[in-house]
């Protein structure tokens, strides 16, 4: 009985730890490509779908060395259906791996916002205990100076705890494990990255290479196959009226497509030009306020402005800054969207837009 109780506790404990993997792996460097072939090739959820993409290839071998007709063309079906769905996978996965990389690395931005927060909150409760021993502030100010220290503590430690955990999804995403340390060497979207296609080009882009589309023109191509089929003196005529039906509801629905694609387009890019305008102000903002609190940092050392002033401003830059990160990790995931919508995955930097 005992020795049923500690199998019990042992086999999760064995799982917990081959997780985690108790001893920390060096830092591995990573850019936006690396982390997309290793993905590829160990994310769990993929390597299932290609097991299934490696069977369906498998068995249409198999019928092609039988030759038998009818166990072909059975083969031929599921290997076009397991290959279309492994194509799709893979596009899906390789842009989940693009807006993680994103999202990680603003992460690591906001931590480091967090940790100037927390400097300047320091720093100034330290001038603020100076002025104190020095009889120029009450233990008003002093309170007012820990309390903003306390919060800008905590913000920082939350913003970690964050990092962490988006850390550990962005390894899981790629097959590696959770205490894995990886160093993302591409950069560049830290930035704020223009959007320069115009509406049109965007539109005939999405035209050619959507997927809904694209499905409703194969419908609409095998319709007028059954169509050409039925026309045979051998056919019932019913399935001539059926078939020409179908190619009807099939044109429709291509229309239907079409029309939707294009409202989808228009709202997308207009959307991203309205956060692409919001981001620009945003950043003329923040700068503006890191002067201000220069400005008035000179101004309180000379004893013109008060420390709830001071205290005030720091705390307003503060958010001002973590604001401005959100909304720039916001702008640059829809604005992958939108070049991965078009066809334009690879599209991440300034570079690939042209």
């Amino acid at each position: 009985m005992t020795r049923k109780l500690q199998s019990r506790w042992l086999y999760p404990l064995i799982i917990i730890l081959a997780l985690t993997h108790i001893t920390v792996a060096a830092e591995l460097d990573l850019g936006l490509q690396d982390a997309i072939e290793l993905a590829l090739e160990h994310n769990l959820d993929f390597r299932l779908v290609t097991l299934d993409w490696e069977q369906a290839k498998a068995a249409l071998e198999r019928a092609h060395i039988v030759e038998d007709e009818e166990m072909i063309k059975e083969a031929q079906e599921m290997w076009k259906k397991a290959n279309k769905f492994y194509e799709e996978q893979k596009r899906n996965l390789e842009n989940q791996v693009r807006i993680a990389y994103q999202e990680l690395l603003e992460r690591e931005t906001m931590v480091a916002n967090g940790e100037k927060a927390w400097n300047r909150a320091e720093n100034q409760l330290a001038i603020d205990e100076n002025k104190y021993k020095a009889g120029l502030l009450s233990t008003l100010d002093i309170q007012r100076a820990e309390n903003s220290l306390f919060d800008a503590e905590y913000r920082y430690e939350a913003s970690k705890r964050e990092l962490e955990t988006q850390q550990m999804k962005f390894n899981e995403l790629l097959g590696l494990s959770f205490n894995q340390e990886v160093n993302l060497t591409e950069r560049l979207l830290l930035d704020f990255v223009p959007f320069t296609l115009d509406l049109e080009t965007c539109y005939d882009l999405a035209f050619r290479y959507d997927n809904g589309l694209l499905t409703a023109k194969e419908n609409l191509h095998e319709a007028k196959e059954k169509v050409l089929l039925a026309q045979s003196p051998f056919a019932p005529r019913v399935e001539l009226e059926m078939a020409q039906v179908g190619e009807e509801k099939a044109e429709i629905r291509l229309q239907k497509a079409e029309q939707d694609l294009y409202f989808r387009i228009r709202r997308d890019y207009y959307s991203l030009m309205d956060q692409a305008h919001n981001l620009q102000v945003k950043e003329a903002e923040l700068e503006l306020e890191r002067k201000n609190l220069q400005a008035e940092e000179s101004k309180y050392a000379a004893g013109v402005l008060s420390n709830a002033q001071i205290v005030a401003q720091q705390e307003k830059l503060a958010q001002l800054e973590q604001d401005y990160s959100a909304d720039l990790l916001n702008y640059s995931l829809a604005r992958m969207g939108l070049l991965q919508t078009i066809g334009k995955e690879d599209a991440w930097s300034e570079n690939h837009e042209k």
